[in-house]
């Protein structure tokens, strides 16, 4: 059995319960976006435990965000380009970052583009359900994404019915939403299908009609009877494949890209354990020994998302959303239209000639501020930093980066600053957003 102790020690406690600046901000970027000054401080003031429970207790949403929610189906009328700058809005004005950076996992795994769809409003009903439903046990969300409008759209749920069964749906829930390849065969994906006729849309919901459905007996995954839709779900979320794959993807996703097996194992003993709930695993994470190591820290590519929404609320600056979302575009994450049903493919892939070129424009338009359409007003950290060229550097870059440049790139980012002239903070910001250390989290 998974559970047992050797196999939990892999996620042991940290020893230490203090958190200095470095550690709370590693803390903060993988528990969210970036490391705003005033939560780092207040980190190192409470302790691992403590911030770990906070961060982990998702309260009603904060007034900013609850202005935002009340405009969402107003947005929703228009553009799924419009969608993705509110959730940006959310995503940078939010108080509890979790919840948003959950959402963005659950994009990216039940991923759903509006090339296909080309419906806004079920493009913010799918988000709306992602942030409702994404930081609780994982059966009611897939319950939720078997009803959801959009994905019938995506993967052709209109089209299974009773007469004329369509597998798209049944066969990505194997393979990419639960079990994974492996764990499952072809007659599986059939009968599947079949107990999953009978929806369809009727406006922006989905309706489901007997008539459609197929109500004869099927065999899914060794249980036998009249199955339907509700008994996929809950054969396919129950299956200790479901826990093990999860569990993993929220280890690269949160820790690491290539966790050991070990943390695997214990991860998913307690994923499992919790209902698989994704809060009770990131609490046992995020105070481990493990996730606090010098092999977990900075380990993961910040996709375009990371990037920008982390690096805007680290200096404290205010954005066009809109702005953002076209950026990170051009960095490779098109928010609401991910490349195919398997999501992004994340870290390496982030980086390439064309997208490195556009991590270096967002870095300047940051730096820039007013002037590059992209900040609006000044960011808080431009009156906070004080000093010469070289300290400003120094400040910046812990602000920024959460860790002290190494001696030669400091060096090298001084001179540089040095030789721009002119605003030396701006400088600054520009040269070591475009640094390599810049792109990991």
């Amino acid at each position: 059995m998974l559970g047992d102790a050797t196999s939990r020690n892999a996620l042991a406690p940290r020893a230490d319960d203090a958190l200095d600046e470095h550690a709370a901000a590693h803390l903060l970027r993988r528990a969210g976006f970036g490391q705003p000054r005033v939560d780092v401080e207040r980190a190192c003031e409470r302790g691992l435990e403590a911030t770990v429970s906070t961060l982990t207790t998702l309260d009603p949403p904060c007034a900013a965000v609850r202005e935002l929610d009340a405009v969402l189906d107003t947005v929703a009328a228009g553009e799924s380009d419009a969608v993705a700058a509110w959730w940006v809005a959310r995503m940078l004005r939010s108080e509890q970052p979790l919840r948003e950076k959950l959402a963005l996992f659950w994009h990216g795994h039940f991923a759903t583009s509006d090339a296909k769809v080309q419906d806004a409003r079920l493009m913010a009903t799918q988000l709306r359900t992602f942030l409702d439903l994404g930081a609780g046990p994982f059966h009611a969300l897939l319950h939720a994404m078997t009803r959801d409008a959009a994905m019938l759209l995506w993967l052709d749920g209109e089209l299974n019915r009773k007469d004329h069964p369509n597998e798209n749906y049944a066969r990505e829930v194997f393979e990419l939403f639960t079990l994974g390849i492996g764990n499952y065969d072809e007659q599986d994906i059939r009968e599947a299908a079949r107990a999953l006729t009978g929806f369809r849309r009727a406006g922006g919901r989905t309706e489901f009609v007997r008539a459609m459905h197929d109500d004869g007996t099927k065999t899914v995954l060794g249980h036998r009877g009249a199955l339907a839709a509700d008994d996929v779900v809950t054969l396919c979320a129950k299956h200790p494949a479901t826990a093990r794959r999860l569990a993993t993807r929220l280890l690269q996703m949160f820790a690491h890209p290539s966790p050991p097996n070990a943390v695997i194992d214990a991860a998913c003993a307690v994923y499992a354990d919790a209902g698989l709930d994704p809060l009770a695993l990131l609490r046992v994470v995020l105070r481990s020994e493990w996730f606090h190591s010098p092999a977990v820290v900075r380990a993961r590519i910040a996709s375009p998302v990371e990037f920008v929404v982390g690096h805007l609320r680290s200096i404290g600056a205010r954005a066009d959303a809109s702005a953002c979302v076209r950026t990170m575009r051009d960095m490779g994450q098109w928010l609401l239209r991910p490349p195919t049903v398997k999501g992004w493919d994340g870290e390496d892939a982030w980086l390439n000639a064309a997208t490195f070129v556009a991590r270096a424009d967002c870095a300047r338009r940051i730096a820039l501020g007013d002037d590059a359409g992209l900040v609006r007003g000044t960011p808080k950290l431009a009156a906070e930093v004080p000093g010469d060229v070289p300290t400003i550097v120094e400040v910046i870059a812990m602000r920024v980066l959460g860790a002290p440049l190494p001696r030669a790139v400091g060096e090298a980012v001084v001179a540089t600053v040095a030789a721009i002239g002119g605003d030396s903070k701006a400088a600054a910001l520009g040269a070591i957003l475009a640094l390599p250390e810049a792109s990991v989290v």
